[in-house]
């Protein structure tokens, strides 16, 4: 992984998730160290959310989020950056797949 990918990923990120009702938006705050991901997920139906478990390999970042709303779930994030540097993937949580992407939000 070179120091420009990982600079690529670090900061905030307009995040966009499609559920079957629309579209649901939040702030997502990465940061990188190694192949350690952390942040946090912002958004107001849900609140502050920590990313637990990540993980970026250069290509791909995966993490774990937990919410209690509508019920006590973890869900599990898997994306990669795209040659226009946005963010595009999937959650994985309970038995549903959801797409998401996400667009750098300007420092």
């Amino acid at each position: 992984m070179t120091a420009n990918t990982a600079a690529a990923i670090d900061g905030a990120w307009d995040f966009v998730v499609k559920v079957p009702t629309g579209e649901q938006k939040s702030v997502v705050t990465l940061k990188s160290q190694g192949d350690k991901l952390t942040g946090t997920m912002n958004s107001a139906e849900y609140g502050v959310q920590e990313i637990e478990e990540g993980k970026y390999d250069g290509e791909t970042l995966t993490w774990k989020s937990k919410t209690t709303k509508p019920m006590k779930l973890t869900l599990t994030y898997t994306a990669t950056v795209d040659a226009n540097n946005n963010l595009k993937g999937f959650i994985k949580v309970a038995m549903a797949k959801l797409q998401f992407t996400g667009t750098p939000i300007a420092k």
